[in-house]
């Protein structure tokens, strides 16, 4: 008999998180996933509901063996609010790996998040768990979001690129692929225009995002409330963010966060969200500049952020010295996967086509 069949399934409830927290230990060691602080934060306290999860347990022991989670996000979706579900990456004892937990819970969390009124459910799974997510668990890869780099570094960037130590190698890669972008240039700024450091997201974020919501048929709803839990409140990281005002509105707003990408040191510009228009345009050249100063005074090896290609964020950053990152460098293809749990016919499959999306690491669970 394989060991799957001593197996017993639930869904999630507050009492499993001491059990899941060990399991999640037991995995992954001493992270900031096992931290008690960081899972009640993101499995019981975002603006959207409490995390939507199932669990696997050894009939006879109860020891639990396995979990899925994700974490209803309130989502803008063709004018309106909907509630969709960010899918975390599963986790499985290493003793039961090669049975078809993960498929089983994973079609349990797909089915309570349609008795709960999710509309889809997307993530961004790792390599391990890619394949079982699209060829086992019914969600469709819609495309991958370009990961955009600025390097600081280049000579050390290169260096820890080839695992080289002849040095002459590694400065020819580096002169030849990671130019010193052009100085660009000299922008006239308004008098009234102030880039300013923010501890938390008050109304004026409410207002801005009343402004810009209409942007794309598909973007996480970045109001107050969303913002301060996904950036003030995060226990285990320390974000900063920069907001631009002219006329008394915000025109756009940085969140940056100092952490490894990789092999690399990073500078990473989790969220970059500015209004459509010149104003909002000039506020985000001076939003990346600021990014890119704060990297460089922390001694990092590059500056990165995740933009799709139909955006101005995306063309903002490849004004200022980005360039798409090149695969070898990548930690991991950044593929956004999705799985309706509604009708056919309902708006929810506008998040099919990447098209209609505005993503950045933000809405991304790792970073």
């Amino acid at each position: 008999m394989a060991k799957q069949d001593g197996l017993v399934s639930s869904r999630y409830s507050p009492d499993d998180a001491e059990d899941c927290l060990g399991l999640l230990a037991k995995v992954w060691g001493d992270s900031e996933l096992a931290a008690p602080a960081y899972h009640d934060w993101q499995c019981q306290r975002s603006p959207a509901g409490a995390a939507v999860a199932s669990l696997a347990r050894e009939k006879e022991t109860g020891g639990l063996v396995g979990q899925v989670v994700t974490i209803p996000i309130n989502v803008r979706l063709s004018g309106k609010v909907h509630t969709a579900g960010l899918s975390l990456n599963p986790v499985v004892d290493p003793g039961y790996e090669n049975g078809d937990i993960f498929v089983s819970l994973m079609r349990d969390v797909c089915a309570f998040s349609a008795e709960a009124g999710i509309a889809f459910s997307y993530g961004f799974p790792d390599q391990p768990s890619y394949s079982t997510f699209v060829n086992k668990a019914g969600f469709r890869d819609i495309g991958s979001v370009p990961l955009l780099i600025r390097p600081l570094n280049p000579k050390r960037l290169a260096l820890k690129a080839t695992n080289s130590l002849v040095l002459g190698k590694t400065a020819s890669i580096a002169r030849r692929i990671w130019r010193t972008p052009v100085p660009a240039p000299r922008q006239e700024i308004p008098p009234d225009l102030e880039i300013a450091e923010v501890d938390s997201f008050d109304d004026s974020f409410g207002v801005f995002w009343d402004r810009i919501q209409h942007r794309f048929p598909v973007m996480v709803v970045r109001d107050p409330a969303y913002l301060n839990w996904r950036f003030s409140d995060a226990p285990t990281r320390e974000y900063m963010t920069f907001a631009g005002k002219s006329d008394g509105k915000i025109r756009g707003f940085a969140v940056l966060r100092v952490a490894p990408l990789g092999r690399f040191s990073a500078g990473l510009i989790v969220d970059l969200v500015v209004e459509a228009s010149a104003e909002g345009r000039l506020v985000g050249r001076l939003l990346i500049d600021q990014a890119c100063s704060y990297s460089k005074e922390h001694d990092l090896d590059l500056v990165a952020s995740l933009a799709l290609r139909h955006t101005d964020e995306f063309r903002l950053l490849r004004s200022r010295g980005f360039w798409v990152c090149p695969k070898f460098l990548q930690p991991q293809p950044y593929r956004l996967v999705v799985r309706c749990h509604d009708e056919e016919a309902s708006p929810s499959r506008l998040a099919h086509d990447l098209r209609n999306w505005f993503v950045t690491m933000g809405d991304y669970d790792a970073v």
